[in-house]
């Protein structure tokens, strides 16, 4: 900032009045850089809360923490298991009445022989147990391997974590699957995996993918399964929510009313068609598959999640519509309240 003070010899005023100047372009500098943090900060704080409407976290179970054996089946055998060391690092048993779920964590990384590709990954592994009924207990616990191996593939097979040339970002690509249950009772078992990851850009992403099966039964809960017209009366629950939202905070996109379809979603639709409809058949791409549930079910209704761009801008965060159950009245015809 200064260089050294030097240029022939100073009277000794002279020297006393440069040192105050320097003290006070230093002082400056000083008020300058706080400055910097201190926006810094108050643009993290309004990322991170910027709100729209209600937006509360799942409700999770009471978690006790029990030590078990760590078992790697084949759900774990997709890993790069010459490089990533995954280790079990904590388990939590969440109980509720005859179901119990437990979670091993694991971790690992890309190969730190590979200049091409810098990551690091952790997930969670998922084990239900549902006393007397290991049919049921079989085919969640099939379906959520299932998404544990996806997960893995997507990390193993793709180009995350790619190193370009002239990157400035100096972070590591890195992506977190994590679990968490809504509810598990007798009726229904209500689950919730967040995905954190960044992978270079002006940013990275956290989305939830939520899964709902009947307890008895093992089988996803559909909107048809709850009620022949359920799904018209959540669409109009939710798009009412969605319009009080938008009267009193204006956080959603101008044209959001369009997307509401997408807030309301069982994992049955084509997400083609959907995309079409709303977007057009010229811009809205092919190969989508098939949708992921946007909704929990509670113990007191159903929650429809709007995720990031959905109906608002990254910004704004994900935002919940909170739906108690007595308000569809009867549209739901399911007896699992």
């Amino acid at each position: 900032m200064w260089g050294k003070l030097c240029c022939g010899a100073w009277s000794g005023h002279d020297a006393i009045m440069m040192q105050w100047l320097y003290i006070l372009a230093l002082d400056q500098e000083v008020n300058k850089m706080k400055k910097k943090l201190l926006a810094t900060i108050l643009t993290g704080l309004l990322l991170a809360f910027t709100a729209c409407g209600s937006q509360e976290s799942p409700v999770i179970p009471e978690v006790t923490g029990t030590a078990i054996e760590n078992t790697q089946e084949s759900v774990l055998e997709n890993a790069e298991t010459e490089t990533a060391s995954q280790q079990e690092m904590q388990t939590e048993t969440a109980t509720t009445g005859k179901v119990e779920i437990t979670t091993e964590d694991f971790e690992g990384s890309s190969d730190p022989e590979n200049a091409e590709r810098k990551y690091t990954y952790t997930y969670q592994v998922p084990t239900i147990t549902i006393e007397g009924n290991e049919e049921a207990q079989e085919k969640i616990q099939k379906d959520l391997n299932a998404y544990v191996e996806t997960f893995l593939d997507s990390i193993n097979n793709s180009d995350f974590g790619t190193v370009y040339e002239g990157e400035m970002s100096g972070v590591t690509s890195y992506e977190e699957l994590s679990f968490q249950v809504i509810r598990a009772d007798d009726k229904v078992i209500s689950v919730v995996w967040g995905n954190e990851g960044y992978n270079q850009g002006a940013h990275g992403w956290y989305i939830q993918d939520y899964r709902n099966y009947y307890t008895q039964t093992g089988e996803k809960i559909t909107f048809d399964s709850l009620g022949n017209s359920f799904r018209d009366k959540a669409l109009e629950l939710v798009t009412k929510k969605a319009a009080e939202m938008q009267a009193t905070d204006d956080c959603f996109f101008p044209d959001y009313e369009k997307s509401i379809k997408l807030v309301v979603l069982d994992g049955t639709e084509d997400m083609d068609a959907i995309y079409q409809e709303i977007y057009g058949a010229d811009i809205a791409g092919t190969g989508n598959g098939p949708a992921s549930p946007t909704f929990s079910i509670t113990g007191d209704g159903f929650v429809f999640e709007s995720g990031q761009y959905v109906l608002q801008p990254y910004a704004v965060g994900i935002v919940d519509f909170e739906i108690p159950a007595e308000d569809f009245g009867g549209a739901l015809t399911a007896d699992i309240f």
